[in-house]
C-alpha cells in the first residue's frame, strides 16, 4: 500500500453530490435530492422540513431562549412524545441510549445533547438520529433530527445525521445569513427576515423584508425590500419575445407595490440584462415619502429591478429592491454572491 494511500482520508458514508441548505441563520450541506418541503414561523421561532422523493428526511426546529434551556428534559419529552404514538399505533419503538451523533467537544454549543430512536423495521420511518444545542451567540435552542425511512439500517442514518449535523451552524458571519435551497444560493443581511416563499414548479420566488427604523428617521419611509425570482426554460418562455418584451409583461406589469418606467441595458454577473427603476403605487406613499423627504432633506432611492437570462442554466431571473439611502451597496452585494448557474 503507498504513502498517500495509507494517509488519505476515507469517503463520507453517503459519497453522493452535496449541495447547501441555507435558511434562517442556518447553514450546513445535505445529500442533493433534498429539498426543503414545508417551512413556517420566523428567525426567531420556527421550523423546516427536508424532504427526498420518498418522504421526510430532516427536520430542523428552533426557538428563542430568554432565560436558559434544559435542552436534556426538551430532548426526553420529545422522545416520550414519539414513543406514546408509538404505541397508539402498536409499533415497536425504542430509544437508543448511547447515541453519538454531535461530539459536545467540536460542536462548542451550550447543553449538546445526541439523541436517537428505532421502530419496526418495516415502517415508513424505521429509525431517527438527532441533536439539540443552545446557542449564546444567536440565543436560540436548536432541534435538528434526521429520519430514516423503511430500508434504512440505524447505524447507517446515525452515521448520516453526524454528517450533516456536526458541521451545522445556527448563525450567519458578519451580520449576513446563507440562504441555500434547491440549487440557489444567496447572501441576505442578517436584518431583513424572511416574508414569503413560494416554490412551484414554474416559478420560485422569495422575498425579505427589513422593517422600517423607529423615530425620525423611519418616518415616510418604506420597508426595505428584496426579492429574488428565478424562472425555469428560458428558451421556451423566449420563443417569441425579447428578454425586455417578456420582462415587461411577466414582471415589470405584474408589481403590486410599485411602478416601473422603461427598461435600460445593464449587466448582471456577466450576463446581458434590462433595469427597470421606480416608485411606489399607492398616492399616499408618494405623498407621504416626498413630504418627509422635504422635511428631513433627504431623498429616497428608486426601487429597482433587474430581469436577466442566464444561458447556462437555461433560467430567467429577476431580483427587486428597495432599500435606504444607507444602504445603497446591500443591492450589489447581494448580486455578486448570487450563483446563478
Amino acid at each position: 500500500m503507498s504513502a498517500s494511500t495509507e494517509f488519505s482520508p476515507l469517503p463520507l458514508l453517503f459519497g453522493k453530490t452535496r449541495r447547501a441548505l441555507g435558511w434562517q441563520g442556518f447553514s450546513t450541506e445535505i445529500p442533493e435530492n433534498w429539498n426543503p418541503g414545508k417551512f413556517s414561523g420566523t428567525r426567531a421561532r420556527g421550523d423546516l422540513r427536508v424532504d427526498d422523493e420518498n418522504g421526510v428526511r430532516l427536520e430542523l426546529r428552533w426557538e428563542n431562549s430568554k432565560k436558559t434551556p434544559d435542552v436534556e428534559k426538551s430532548v426526553a419529552n420529545f422522545l416520550q412524545t414519539l414513543e406514546k404514538q408509538a404505541k397508539k399505533r402498536g409499533e415497536a419503538f425504542a430509544i437508543v441510549e448511547d447515541a453519538k451523533v454531535v461530539s459536545r467537544g467540536k460542536k462548542r454549543k451550550d447543553q449538546v445533547t445526541s439523541f436517537g430512536w428505532t421502530g419496526a423495521p418495516g415502517a415508513p420511518t424505521s429509525c431517527g438520529f438527532g441533536a439539540a444545542w443552545f446557542c449564546p451567540t444567536c440565543d436560540r435552542v436548536t432541534f435538528a433530527h434526521v429520519v430514516g425511512h423503511q430500508k434504512d439500517k440505524a447505524a447507517k442514518i446515525e452515521r448520516l445525521a453526524g454528517e450533516i449535523l456536526g458541521p451545522l451552524e445556527c448563525h450567519g458571519e458578519g451580520g449576513w445569513d446563507s440562504w441555500s435551497f434547491y440549487d440557489i444560493q444567496i447572501e441576505i443581511p442578517a436584518e431583513f427576515e424572511l416574508a414569503r416563499a413560494q416554490m412551484l414548479l414554474n416559478k420560485i420566488e422569495v422575498e425579505w423584508i427589513r422593517p422600517r427604523p423607529v423615530g425620525l428617521y423611519g418616518w415616510g419611509r418604506r420597508p426595505e425590500r428584496l426579492k429574488l425570482s428565478r424562472f425555469p426554460v428560458a428558451n421556451v418562455l423566449l420563443t417569441d419575445s425579447s428578454l425586455e418584451e417578456w420582462a415587461d409583461w411577466n414582471v415589470r406589469d405584474k408589481q403590486k407595490l410599485l411602478r416601473f418606467g422603461d427598461a435600460a441595458p445593464t449587466s448582471v454577473n456577466g450576463h446581458e440584462a434590462v433595469l427597470y427603476r421606480g416608485g411606489p403605487k399607492d398616492p399616499r406613499s408618494i405623498a407621504s415619502v416626498w413630504l418627509f423627504d422635504k422635511i428631513l432633506r433627504r431623498r429616497t432611492p428608486p426601487g429597482e429591478l433587474r430581469v436577466w437570462n442566464c444561458q447556462a442554466s437555461n433560467r430567467l431571473w429577476a431580483f427587486e429592491n428597495e432599500v435606504a439611502p444607507i444602504n445603497l451597496h446591500v443591492a450589489s452585494d447581494v448580486l455578486d454572491s448570487l450563483d446563478c448557474h
